[in-house]
């Protein structure tokens, strides 16, 4: 071989070479493109879970914040029910136990189902106490004026303090008789029901309707309904237990915290933070 065929050897080589350097450039180029490409994308996406996760979070903390916020006002708005009109009773709580139950729809979509199972038997321990609600306030309403009329502490002062023994005396007699309804016999209860309301009348708490928002006195819708709660006195003891040991033996507060426990311990699991929850 000549020198000039070696040189075009070369030069061919060369060019060769050339071009393969320059399509390994080429694929080295496009191998960064889709490589950052990827990166890219695969980092869009962490970062787009990410934030899902946290708006996810963010609605469940406020659903759960929402729910509690609803048991809470059913439970005072049934605490207070003595001091709303008896014709409004009814409908008030039917408005806070709705709000409760829209609550706890909410948090059956988001989950999750640990949470959701508690949330469930705050909603049901609720419908349980509401069952009770407006004849305890009924019944309540009447211990309460009773009481209030016939003079506890020195009974031998009582006609020199207050006048009338007599109207006194028989407020006693129905304070006694309704707090203890629920023990006496059924055959006997239409004739002691008679008394009961004979007792009653005779006492002095018995106001017209004008009278309704005053303290201490009761109408004469009242009494028909006391008297109505009276013919079939179902569970009797929660009618007049007093608020100190009946508001404990509701099993509100045992409920409430298991729910709350459970949504600590799901956050405590999955690295969550309870931001605005309670």
């Amino acid at each position: 071989m000549g020198i000039q065929d070696a040189n075009t050897v070369v030069t061919a080589l060369g060019a060769a070479f050339s071009g393969v350097a320059a399509l390994a450039a080429v694929a080295v180029a496009r191998w960064q493109t889709v490589f950052g490409r990827r990166l890219a994308l695969e980092s869009m996406n962490m970062q787009a879970t990410v934030e899902r996760k946290l708006r996810l979070e963010a609605q469940r903390c406020e659903a759960w914040t929402a729910f509690l916020g609803a048991a809470d006002a059913f439970v005072d708005a049934m605490w207070r029910l003595g001091d709303v009109d008896p014709g409004f009773r009814a409908q008030e709580l039917r408005s806070k136990r709705q709000l409760l139950v829209e609550a706890c729809s909410g948090l059956r979509v988001l989950g999750p189902d640990a949470v959701v199972r508690h949330a469930e038997r705050v909603v049901e321990r609720c419908t349980r106490m509401e069952r009770y609600a407006v004849g305890r306030a009924v019944v309540q309403s009447a211990l309460n004026a009773l009481e209030r009329q016939w003079c506890p502490g020195n009974a031998e002062r009582c006609e020199e303090r207050c006048g009338d023994s007599d109207a006194h005396s028989c407020a006693w007699v129905a304070h006694v008789m309704l707090e203890g309804w629920g023990d006496r016999d059924e055959d006997d209860r239409p004739d002691d029901l008679d008394h009961l309301e004979y007792l009653i009348r005779e006492s002095g708490v018995l106001a017209d309707d004008s009278a309704a928002t005053e303290t201490g006195v009761l109408t004469e819708d009242d009494l028909r309904r006391l008297l109505a709660i009276a013919r079939n006195p179902v569970s009797w003891n929660l009618l007049t237990a007093q608020d100190r040991w009946w508001r404990p033996r509701t099993g509100y507060d045992e409920t409430r915290d298991a729910f709350v426990g459970s949504v600590r311990d799901f956050l405590g699991e999955t690295g969550g933070a309870a931001a605005g929850f309670p």
